[in-house]
């Protein structure tokens, strides 16, 4: 794995981030004042492709066993956080094997290490498919492995009207929508973007969203949130009789706990909790008893929130002073069911010039298959909405 400088000059580059934001919607390419999208290139070799590629997707159907188990078993489901609204939908769901996720692989010592999974609403749509679009030619001898927009039009539920419902106060979320409704409208398929609690379905009939019939819903609202919502009730006829894409089941996974109760519990068998052990840092719920050993062990724990996105609501002990390590701890006592504490693990920098930068291989899987990647890099080590997109690319053999 390597970064390399694109073969594009300054003024061109300036010309492609303009068609970035207005042909593809990349509003927040600038964020705090600074460009985050990197005139460079993520490369890896075919053989780190392939294992990255492996790893996902072995690792997506050993989740989908998990869960399976976890809907079995209400105890398991109440460790998981998931809130009660969310649940009601979840018990009501027709299911479906469409999903979209993504699965960000960081580079340690030891291998990759996954440290949180993206399966309910993950992000990067525009930057993955501006990415093939503007930037693949500009990759000396490597290819932009994959076509996110192919797959995703590909592996779409029937129907002539989607819903695509995302939470309107965030302009960041609007752009995914606006994306996937030019894709969809190349395939001849209507859409109407609205926000969750526009949804009204009753007894009999399609569900509606603004008053329009939809056939499926595209969802770019987080699973946690609907617990804020006043229609819920519709939402739980409506899953009963569509396709929702990501499903609220997807909660089960999303959820940081899941990864305390796989080495808690007799969830599966040796081998697939040998696989998913080997991929992710040993977490365990927050306890307040063990408090005194996180305080201690600072720079060897990691907390966070169960349900956390982009870097929300995560503490890294190694990377804090004390007195900030300990507030956090604090206020996770408050509510220690809501948290969950990780081993800390270090991730490796790759040299960029005089820099390093650490890179995040976001994975796409569409239905469980391999569909692109969004990477992400920064100078931290720790991924969050201000790390700069890297366009990934696999050399040629």
């Amino acid at each position: 794995m390597r970064i390399e400088t694109l073969a594009v000059e300054p003024r061109q580059f300036a010309a492609l981030i303009d068609e970035l934001r207005f042909r593809y919607h990349k509003w927040d390419a600038y964020v705090s004042g600074m460009l985050r999208i990197l005139p460079e290139a993520l490369i890896i070799t075919p053989q780190e492709h392939e294992e990255a590629v492996a790893c996902c997707v072995r690792i997506h159907a050993v989740l989908g066993k998990a869960a399976a188990r976890v809907l079995e078993e209400p105890r398991w489901l109440a460790r998981l956080g998931i809130p009660p609204a969310a649940l009601e939908i979840i018990r009501a769901e027709k299911t479906h094997s469409h999903s979209i996720v993504r699965y960000d692989l960081i580079l340690t010592a030891s291998g990759w290490m996954i440290p949180e999974f993206n399966e309910d609403a993950p992000g990067g749509f525009n930057d993955s498919i501006a990415g093939r679009d503007l930037f693949a030619d500009l990759v000396d001898g490597a290819c932009v492995a994959g076509n996110f927009a192919r797959s995703f039009l590909d592996a779409l539920p029937p129907g002539e009207r989607a819903g695509l419902v995302y939470a309107t106060g965030y302009a960041e979320d609007l752009q995914h929508m606006l994306i996937m409704a030019d894709l969809l409208r190349e395939r001849g398929i209507e859409t109407v973007l609205a926000a969750p609690s526009h949804l009204t379905c009753g007894r009999f009939g399609r569900p509606r969203l603004l008053g329009e019939p939809v056939d499926w819903i595209l969802r770019f609202f987080p699973g946690e949130w609907y617990g804020y919502l006043d229609n819920i009730r519709d939402w739980c006829r409506a899953v009963a009789k569509i396709p929702v894409l990501n499903p609220l089941s997807r909660l089960v996974r999303q959820s940081k706990a899941l990864y305390a109760l796989w080495r808690d519990e007799p969830l599966l068998d040796e081998a697939d909790t040998a696989l998913l052990n080997q991929y992710t840092p040993h977490t365990e719920l927050f306890r307040t008893d063990r408090a005194s050993i996180y305080l201690s062990n600072r720079e060897q724990w990691v907390l966070k929130k169960i349900f956390g996105r982009m870097g929300d609501a995560v503490v890294i002990g190694r990377t804090c002073p004390p007195p900030l390590w300990e507030n956090a701890l604090a206020e996770a006592a408050k509510t220690p069911e809501a948290y969950v504490a990780q081993h800390a693990f270090v991730p490796l920098p790759i040299p960029d010039g005089t820099r390093g930068l650490f890179p995040a291989l976001g994975v796409y899987l569409v239905d469980g298959a391999f569909a692109g990647y969004y990477s992400r890099a920064d100078e931290l080590g720790f991924t969050t909405n201000e790390a700069c997109y890297v366009v990934t690319a696999v050399e040629n053999p």
